[in-house]
């Protein structure tokens, strides 16, 4: 293990600790039973051999899971994992997916090119496609020719002109890069007032490398961040408050999601759509 990896998992530990209100010197018992991520295995629900999953999301609408892949791919299945459709979008390195609950539309992050495509369910068809500004304030925070955009969520607001903002991943592999940061990006795309133009709104930095997955989930009003390097997922109030830290299973996670049930759905990168019961 690498000695970055070794600092942010320091640091995660910590923030256990102290989220917890554990007293000083915890023991090792204190900790473990703080980061275990609590589940019930089910397994690998991929039934088609999905090519490198990057990303997941839990369709309201649909009642259905989309995955996207590294290679252009797409696909929507059954919770158990019945196939109910493939696609292929275009030759790019897709990242992440995430939609709109109101419009059902699918909104799917392209590493590298840091653009989002708007996508419909049920043709795959490209709608439209946002470019996201590489700087805030000035300052460029997502240089280009970095590793890129990792994931991507939307947060819906009724009291939002465009319905609500997406949040947005970068990939980093250090924290010192002050060009090109490993953040959370708080975004707004024109999806409903087309005249306005995309622009980071704001963003924070979790402070661990390698953040490689989002979702909120509705359901508890709850933030998932995943670090796929650390095998670690933190989960934020919906102000950006750090509430649980855990140790999570599965390799190269790319994608989370969770539907209404309390299952978690993990796409690992390296191949296979993990399902969990998650155990609140």
């Amino acid at each position: 293990m690498c000695v970055c990896r070794c600092l942010c998992l320091s640091a995660v530990l910590l923030g256990v600790t102290l989220l917890n209100g554990c007293a000083s010197d915890p023991t090792p018992q204190d900790i473990l039973s703080r980061i275990i991520f609590p589940n019930k295995w089910v397994g690998d629900i991929d039934q088609i051999g999905f090519n490198e999953p990057s990303g997941i999301v839990w369709h309201p609408l649909r009642k259905t899971l989309f995955v996207i892949g590294d290679e252009g791919d797409i696909c929507e299945i059954a919770t158990d994992g019945t196939p109910v459709k493939q696609g292929h979008l275009r030759d790019a390195d897709l990242e992440g997916i995430t939609c709109d609950p109101a419009t059902g539309l699918l909104y799917v992050a392209v590493e590298e090119a840091e653009t989002v495509l708007e996508v419909d369910p049920e043709s795959f068809a490209i709608l439209r496609e946002f470019s996201i500004p590489r700087e805030f304030d000035g300052r460029t925070l997502l240089a280009a020719g970095g590793e890129g955009i990792e994931g991507i969520t939307f947060v819906p607001d009724d009291t939002h002109p465009q319905g609500g903002i997406f949040l947005v991943a970068n990939q980093a592999f250090t924290l010192t890069n002050e060009q090109d940061i490993s953040a959370v990006f708080q975004v707004e795309l024109p999806l409903r007032d087309v005249a306005s133009e995309p622009r980071i709104l704001g963003w924070f930095s979790p402070g661990i490398i390698d953040l490689s997955a989002l979702n909120y989930d509705a359901r508890t009003d709850r933030l998932l961040v995943v670090s796929d390097s650390t095998n670690t997922l933190l989960v934020y109030s919906r102000n950006y408050e750090l509430l649980e830290v855990y140790a999570f299973p599965g390799d190269n996670q790319e994608g989370v999601t969770v539907d209404p049930d309390g299952y978690i759905y993990i796409a690992q990168d390296t191949g296979g759509i993990i399902k969990l019961k998650w155990l609140r």
